[in-house]
């Protein structure tokens, strides 16, 4: 079988370094399955790679993408003949931004027949991380806040909803006036915006002085730093994104607040925890979904795979706020 998969083999644009290849696979091993792909979407953590910003631990050259949905069309061994037509996640090997993945048999994350591969294809990066934060990372309380930047962002979304599921009081801050109404109907607690209010003395305000017990950052650069400061003594901060492109001030963060400051990278952990581990978190993010009601936004902006190029200058285009997705079919 010949597929087309894309690549970049230095880092640069997203959209200039970026390129299509033909692959082909001409035999499974036993313990391998075949998945035609369905559906990936684009994220900031696909791309923030390319441009060289994590290029310390990115080898090259490195296949594009890191969540998507597919289908299992062939497997290497009769035994596992039952997988075949299963709606499966093919993560923790290559990248799935190409046509066809061959996995281990024993690393896919079968999907519930009842969730539509258009949610299933987002599972992976947004509500896991989201999750091991608000249940590994952080022990908050009923009456505790967590604090999280980007807050129209869809984690920023699922962060809210977690917040209901589980208890705790929310503080999402943004940039745009209009997110304020719909967020506090999604859950939100309370809503900071960044351009008409001092984000610093908000917090201070909503937590009677005291600070938020949890932080998530997603922009960086003084945004972030900000948010750190919000933090209570001894309290957690977290860095899961760099949507400004710079760095927060960690030496300042480290020598002047009292507080745990960590990056969070969702691929560390997928790295180092078990496959039972693994499994175990998915099977939760579908329960919530299935019976809890976390709602994940089916994708409303769409490209063949084909014109995967004008898909990523849509993405990486400021004034676009929905999330852009590749589809395979």
């Amino acid at each position: 079988m010949r597929y087309k998969s894309l690549y970049y083999a230095e880092f640069g644009q997203p959209e200039l370094v970026i390129q299509e290849t033909n692959r082909r696979i001409s035999h499974l091993e036993e313990d391998e399955a075949l998945i035609e792909m369905m559906m990936a979407p684009i994220n900031p953590s696909d791309l923030i790679p390319v441009t060289g910003a994590y290029a310390h631990r990115i080898p090259l050259p490195s296949t594009v993408g890191y969540e998507g949905v597919g289908v299992v069309k062939e497997v290497g061994k009769a035994e596992n003949q039952s997988l075949v037509g299963k709606m499966v996640l093919p993560l923790r090997e290559e990248g799935t931004w190409q046509e066809a993945v061959v996995m281990k048999v024993n690393q896919l994350i079968v999907v519930p027949e009842a969730i539509d591969y258009r949610i299933a294809c987002q599972i992976y990066i947004n509500p896991i991380t989201a999750w091991l934060l608000c249940t590994k990372e952080f022990l908050l309380g009923k009456q505790d806040f967590l604090l999280v930047n980007a807050g129209n962002s869809s984690i920023g979304k699922i962060f809210i909803q977690l917040a209901n599921i589980l208890g705790f009081k929310m503080i999402s801050v943004v940039r745009n006036e209009q997110y304020r109404n719909p967020l506090k109907k999604l859950g939100a607690d309370y809503v900071i915006n960044s351009r008409l209010e001092n984000v610093f003395d908000a917090v201070m305000t909503i937590t009677q002085g005291k600070g938020a017990q949890a932080a998530i950052d997603m922009i960086g650069n003084s945004a972030g730093t900000t948010l750190a400061r919000c933090v209570a003594n001894d309290g957690n901060f977290r860095t899961i994104g760099l949507l400004s492109g710079h760095q927060i001030d960690w030496q300042y963060i480290a020598n002047h607040l009292n507080i745990t400051a960590k990056m969070f990278h969702l691929r560390h952990w997928s790295e180092n925890c078990s496959l039972e581990e693994c499994q175990k978190q998915f099977e939760t993010i579908f329960y919530l979904i299935s019976e809890k009601g976390l709602q994940l936004t089916f994708p409303q902006i769409i490209y063949p795979f084909n014109q995967y190029k004008q898909a990523i200058e849509k993405a990486l285009d400021p004034t676009v706020k929905s999330k852009v997705y590749l589809s395979f079919n």
